[in-house]
C-alpha cells in the first residue's frame, strides 16, 4: 500500500475544510494504521520531508550552433559547453577577434588532437579552462535534478540524430526537462532547425528514451572552478578577455526582435553580424569561401541575391529579412546542385568522358541534396569514390567473368548468397559495388525498387545514383567527411585502404577546386 499525500501539503492553506479533512484524515490512520504515527514511520519520514521544487530553471545563455563558423551542422557539443562556460561568466565572444567561443573552443580541440565527440575530451576541455565537470556514463536522472537545484547545469547526449547530439539541460518542470537545445526544436520526426532551441520542455519520457534510463545515460554535471580561463591558444597560457566588448555585437535575432533596419552601407561596422550572415548564406550555397567578418561586393551580392529570391528589401536589413536569413533551409528558385561543381570540372577531375559527367552528376547531387547532405566535404567523399570505384564516373558491372563470381560470391550466405546461381547474378554492381543477394534486397526495400528481381537496375543513372548516397547515410560517410576524415571514408566504403593513392589525390584536387 502507498500513501501520497502531496496534493495536501501543495494546496494546504490553513482553510477551515482544509483543517477538517486533515483532523479527520488523522482520526482515520490512528484508527486503521495507528503504526504510520510511530516517530520511525516511514510515513511520517516522507510527510516531514521538504518538499521539492516543481520548477527549476537557471539562467544559462542560449547559443545556436547554426550561426557557428566552423562546422554549423556538426558542433553541438562545443556550443553546449559555452553554454555552461557562459552561464557561470566566461565572455561569450573575443572582443578583440570577434570570434565566438564556441569556434574558440572548436579549433582549440582541433589544435590540441581533441576529439569533440569524445566526453572525456570535451570533460578536457571544461577542466582546462578552469571549470569541473563530473561525466559519468551511468547517470541518474535523479542526480540531475538534484545537480540542477544547486544551481549547476548539465550537458546531455542523446540520440536526437542518427550521428548522436547533445543539448544543456537547464531545469525541469512538471511536464519535462527545461532544454537549451544548439540545433533548433527537436520532436520525433526530426528537428526544425528554424525554430529556437532556447528553453524547450523535453518530456521526461522523451528524454528517457532518447537519452537512456538510469545507470545508461551520458550527463556531464557542470560547475564553475578555480582558475578559470579564457581564450588561450595552449592548455595553459591565458589572455585578456573582456567581459564588455568594445565591437558590436548585434545579431540578426536582435534587427528581427527590435525592427531596427541595418543599413549595408553601415553593415561593415557589426563585424558578428557579417559573419552570421556569411554563415546562413554559405549554408544555404549563396556564398562561397570563409565567413571572415568582412563586407564587401561578394557579400552584398549574395545578400541581394537572397533578398530577391524572398522579395525582401535587400538595404537596409530590415525584420523581414532578417527573420528569412535565420529560418530559411533553402532559397526559391535556386537549386544548389547545380552550384556546388559542374560537369566539365567533374570530367576534367575523375578524367573521364565529358557526356558521363553530364548523365550521371545530376542524379549523385540531387539525390545528396535530397538527404540534407549536399556539401563541399561529402560532394568530394562522393565523387572520389566513384572515380576509385569506377575508373570514371559511371555505374559498371565489376570486372570479371561468371567463372569469376562464381568462385568469389557462389554459396556465400554472409551475403544472402542461398540459391544456385546467386553468386553470378547478384555480383557487383554501380557506384560503389553492391555484391549479394541480401545487398541487392537491402537496397531494393530502401529505395522502392525491384533490385533482387532486377540486379541490372543498379545500373540505372538515378538508382545508381540512390545506392550511393543511401550507402553514405547509412555508415555515416557523411560526418567522417565534414569531419575531414579521409581514412574514415575510405574505410567505409572499402573496408580499408584499398585505393587510397588514387582516391587521396582526387580529394585534393577537388578541395582546391570546389569554391
Amino acid at each position: 500500500m502507498s500513501i501520497s499525500l502531496v496534493n495536501v501539503a501543495k494546496y494546504y492553506q490553513g482553510e477551515p475544510h482544509q483543517q477538517k479533512a486533515v483532523q479527520r484524515l488523522e482520526e482515520l490512520i490512528k484508527q486503521h494504521r495507528p503504526e504510520l504515527l510511530s516517530e520511525q514511520s516511514e510515513f511520517l519520514k516522507l510527510w516531514r520531508k521538504p518538499s521539492q521544487p516543481s520548477t527549476v530553471r537557471l539562467n544559462v545563455p542560449y547559443l545556436s550552433q547554426l550561426d557557428n563558423v566552423n562546422n554549423p551542422h556538426g558542433s553541438c557539443n562545443v556550443t553546449s559547453v559555452s553554454m555552461c562556460m557562459g552561464y557561470f561568466g566566461h565572455p561569450l565572444r573575443n572582443p578583440n577577434t570577434g570570434e565566438q567561443l564556441e569556434d574558440e573552443l572548436y579549433r582549440f580541440m582541433l589544435d590540441h588532437g581533441l576529439s569533440r565527440h569524445s566526453p572525456h575530451d570535451l570533460q578536457k576541455v571544461l577542466k582546462l579552462y578552469g571549470y569541473e565537470d563530473d561525466f559519468r556514463p551511468d547517470a541518474k536522472w535523479d542526480d540531475v535534478k538534484k545537480w540542477l537545484e544547486g544551481g549547476n547545469p548539465c550537458i546531455s547526449h542523446g540520440w536526437f540524430t542518427r550521428s548522436g547530439h547533445i543539448v544543456t539541460l537547464i531545469g525541469y518542470n512538471e511536464k519535462g526537462w527545461l532544454v537549451n537545445d544548439p540545433y533548433g526544436e527537436w520532436s520525433s520526426s526530426g528537428y526544425d532547425t528554424s525554430r529556437s532551441g532556447a528553453g524547450l520542455t523535453y518530456t521526461y519520457a522523451m528524454m528517457k528514451n532518447v537519452c537512456g534510463p538510469d545507470g545508461d545515460n551520458w550527463v556531464h554535471f557542470v560547475s564553475g572552478g578555480k582558475n578559470v580561463k579564457t581564450a588561450s591558444s595552449k592548455p595553459s597560457a591565458t589572455a585578456s578577455y573582456s567581459s564588455n566588448p568594445a565591437k558590436s555585437t548585434i545579431k540578426l535575432q536582435d534587427v528581427y526582435s527590435s525592427g531596427k533596419a541595418v543599413s549595408l552601407k553601415e553593415l561593415g561596422q557589426h563585424e558578428a553580424l557579417v559573419m552570421q550572415i556569411q554563415v546562413r548564406l554559405r549554408t544555404l550555397r549563396l556564398l562561397a569561401g570563409e565567413a571572415d567578418g568582412k563586407f564587401g561586393p561578394i557579400t552584398q551580392s549574395a545578400i541581394e541575391r537572397f533578398a530577391e529570391a524572398f522579395k525582401c528589401p535587400a538595404d537596409p536589413i530590415g525584420s523581414d529579412l532578417a527573420k528569412q536569413l535565420i529560418q530559411a533551409k533553402d532559397v526559391p528558385g535556386f537549386d544548389p546542385a547545380s552550384q556546388i561543381i559542374t560537369p566539365e570540372l567533374t570530367a576534367q577531375i575523375l578524367n573521364c568522358p565529358l557526356s558521363d559527367a553530364q548523365t550521371y552528376l545530376p542524379g549523385v547531387l540531387n539525390g545528396l541534396q535530397g538527404k540534407g547532405i549536399l556539401n563541399k566535404p561529402t560532394v568530394i567523399a562522393a565523387l572520389a569514390t566513384i572515380g576509385v570505384e569506377t575508373a570514371g564516373f559511371r555505374p559498371i558491372n565489376e570486372w570479371g567473368g561468371d567463372d569469376y563470381f562464381y568462385q568469389m560470391y557462389e554459396g556465400r550466405s554472409d551475403l544472402g548468397n542461398t540459391q544456385p546461381g546467386d553468386g553470378v547474378r547478384y555480383h557487383g554492381r554501380g557506384f560503389i559495388q553492391i555484391t549479394g543477394r541480401a545487398n541487392y534486397r537491402h537496397y531494393g526495400q530502401k529505395l522502392g525498387v525491384p533490385l533482387e528481381d532486377n540486379p541490372e537496375l543498379a545500373l540505372d543513372p538515378d538508382v545508381g545514383a540512390k545506392i550511393l548516397v543511401e550507402y553514405f547515410w547509412e555508415r555515416e560517410v557523411d560526418r567522417r567527411a565534414m569531419e575531414g576524415d579521409w581514412k574514415g571514408v575510405r574505410r567505409a566504403v572499402n573496408g580499408g585502404l584499398n585505393g587510397w593513392d588514387h582516391f587521396w589525390p582526387v580529394v585534393q584536387e577537388l578541395q582546391s577546386a570546389i569554391p
